[in-house]
């Protein structure tokens, strides 16, 4: 008999972020269902479900989804009467605060002796190079049935530590050589009443599936994970099995219990909202089912991938398809205080064309020629560093994408607000006249440019929200400002019943997505501001078209586009004959692309390559890689790597590399690149 699982994700995710973990327990034989628009529980389901596992969310630091404090009770009960629950912590400090402090009271008054701490691990001599920053290696416990067959050490993503006691089983630590208490405690387990709770945290669980942040996967050895993958699915068939009474309890006495008093009461509001007895009518509950694309650590349909690969024609698209992309990162224009002279800037171009480079991403600073709020001093100065890099590049082999990015944006007249009250240094993405001054008249100023100058292929969009605090792009639960919400409500008028959306009208906004959620209207209510950004970006494709049809539109974004304003923004500006040219932290793309493509997003996708992060062995590898895997790399940065800074991620001083060898390298491993079989 089928085992009834139920997955809540107070991050919101969409669910093919989640489909790794939930196809684990598809495997072990059992229904998943995942309600991605209400993360919070209902007293139906410890009445339904045999497992249910908590992601945690994003609060306080970043709105999300937030577990209420009322849920507490009816876990405990739920554990006692025989239910098993998976508690998957977030990170340290306040993103997944709330859900932090509400599982450790769950584990306190469960009297397990398990404890989430506010610390991430680290270890400097057993780690491994991820896109960013090195991320530590795990050792699975010796003779723990969960480790059976298991390398001896594994790649996962970061993690919290645990603290642990008697009667608790310990699958998985740190090695000796962690901070900051050496051997921790990263994945438990423990009885409680009739019951099982499971402590390990979210990025551990999802370590082999599709990135929510940005990534922890091995830079040059993405295979890794699939001993990773071995042990999560080890680890799954354990919970279930254990859960049916098929499995020996296995417990682990090594760690000494550290007396934990009572987590201190934190500085900020519990969602204190009712527990309904039955999810929302209209709420949509996804549930996952096996198919080509959950059998791997990078398995999706690869005919139908292929097939949307060639759709693209050959004139503009076929470099692409033919030698990859090899893109840099870097800036010819105002990057700090570096870029004065016209020397510099050749300095730069010449170093993209040593390294056999073709396409150039840099910072542009279209604002300033096509945006409001410049000078005509400030305007001219811009103009004049685009012709020189032009001059430098026209007839040259790299292609220019002038970028546009939110650090130059001014004369920003509103501000973002999330589910909690959260204000985000940012504009509402319903601010209209922002888009249409900002987005569309900056955007087209670096379009009428291009018709002078045959190097630029392309234009660039870098969402990342730099000097917009606290965070780093519109998460999926930014949005609940005057601007958001009476946008929705006015594309809703004959839609719902006109006393319900009278209703709606005078809810403040900190209360507004409670209301919505617990009536069932959250997923339509992200859908309508997500269509609105695909009608916007639309628009500005098709009139950047008008100006010069052969532009390629590019797009920088740190992790997978998974929250409405992302996959609304790339809906618009991509079509299945003109996709987008996607740039992230992720080292695998098959199943990304995938989902993307779901969600009527079509782009060809290149992995990262910090400069700072490559030994001098391993380019050609994620050179390499990045074609097996994806359509091909972009560098971080050119920049960079001239300054040398010895300290810098982005710069292979870093490594030990001089900026003269790492050009070399470059070039050589670029060679191997092109000519490889994909």
């Amino acid at each position: 008999m089928s085992v009834p699982v139920l997955i809540l994700d107070y991050a919101m995710a969409t669910p093919e972020i989640n489909e790794h973990i939930a196809c684990g327990y598809v495997r072990a034989g059992c229904n998943v269902d995942y309600r991605p628009f209400y993360p919070n529980l209902v007293h139906d389901d410890v009445n339904h479900y045999r497992i249910i596992l908590l992601l945690a969310g994003r609060t306080p630091a970043y709105p999300s989804g937030m577990m209420s404090a009322l849920e507490s009770p009816l876990l405990i009960e739920y554990v006692e009467n025989g239910g098993t629950l998976v508690l998957a912590p977030n990170l340290e400090g306040g993103e997944g605060a709330n859900e932090r402090y509400l599982f450790n009271q769950i584990l306190a008054d469960l009297h397990v002796q398990i404890h989430i701490y506010d610390e991430q691990v680290s270890d400097s001599e057993n780690q491994y190079a991820a896109p960013l920053w090195e991320r530590p290696f795990y050792q699975p416990m010796p003779g723990h049935p969960v480790s059976a067959g298991s390398t001896d050490r594994l790649a996962f993503d970061r993690s919290v530590r645990l603290g642990v006691g008697s009667d608790v089983s310990v699958p998985l630590t740190t090695f000796p050589t962690a901070r900051p208490k050496g051997r921790m405690p990263t994945v438990a387990m423990a009885q409680a009443g009739k019951g099982l709770v499971v402590v390990a945290g979210r990025y551990i669980l999802n370590a082999a599936g599709i990135q929510l942040r940005i990534s922890g996967e091995p830079l040059a050895h993405p295979e890794w994970l699939e001993d990773s993958a071995v042990f999560l699915h080890q680890l799954t068939q354990y919970i279930v099995d254990f859960t049916q009474g098929h499995a020996t309890w296995h417990s682990t006495d090594l760690f000494q219990y550290e007396k934990v008093a009572s987590d201190s009461q934190p500085d900020f509001d519990f969602d204190q909202s009712i527990v309904l007895d039955h999810v929302p009518e209209q709420v949509f509950i996804h549930t996952y089912h096996l198919s080509e694309g959950n059998h791997g650590i990078d398995q999706y349909n690869r005919k139908l991938a292929d097939h949307y690969a060639q759709l693209p024609d050959e004139r503009l698209y076929g470099w692409i398809r033919n030698e990859g992309v090899r893109a840099s990162w870097g800036s010819t224009v105002d990057w700090g205080t570096t870029i004065k002279a016209k020397e510099e800037i050749e300095r730069v171009t010449d170093t993209l064309k040593a390294m056999d480079v073709n396409l150039f991403w840099g910072i542009a600073n279209c604002q300033a020629v096509g945006g409001p709020g410049y000078s005509e001093e400030e305007r001219n100065h811009v103009l004049q560093q685009w012709r020189w890099t032009a001059e430098a590049l026209d007839g040259s082999h790299v292609k220019w994408y002038p970028t546009l990015d939110y650090r130059y944006f001014r004369e920003e007249k509103t501000r973002c607000y999330g589910a909690q009250g959260q204000k985000l240094e940012a504009t509402s993405p319903m601010d209209f006249a922002f888009w249409r001054e900002n987005w569309r008249d900056s955007m087209l100023a670096m379009a009428e440019f291009s018709l002078d100058h045959p190097c630029i292929g392309g234009l660039t969009m870098d969402v990342e929200l730099y000097g917009h605090p606290p965070a780093y792009n519109y998460y999926m639960c930014y949005g609940f400002e005057d601007e958001c919400y009476f946008t929705v409500l006015d594309r809703w008028d004959g839609w719902i019943d006109a006393s319900q959306l009278k209703s709606l009208h005078p809810i403040p906004l900190v209360e507004r997505y409670i209301h919505l959620r617990v009536h069932g209207l959250l997923e339509a209510y992200f859908s309508a501001l997500s269509d609105e950004v695909t009608r916007i970006c639309r628009q500005i494709r098709e009139d950047i078209w008008q100006v010069n049809p052969d532009l390629i539109i590019a797009s920088y974004i740190f992790t997978t586009p998974c929250n409405w304003f992302d996959l609304g923004l790339y809906r618009g500006f991509s079509t299945p004959e003109r996709p987008v040219i996607l740039m992230t932290f992720n080292v695998r793309s098959g199943r990304m692309m995938e989902h993307l493509r779901r969600r009527g997003i079509y782009a060809y996708h290149t992995s990262v390559a910090l400069l700072g992060m490559i030994k001098q062995n391993e380019y050609e590898t994620i050179f390499v890689n990045s074609r097996r895997y994806g359509h091909g790399y972009w560098i971080n940065s050119a920049n960079s790597l001239l300054m040398a800074d010895p300290n810098s991620v982005e710069a292979p001083a870093r490594q030990g590399i001089s900026s003269e060898e790492a050009v070399k390298t470059i070039y050589k491993a670029n060679q191997k690149m092109k000519i490889m079989n994909v």
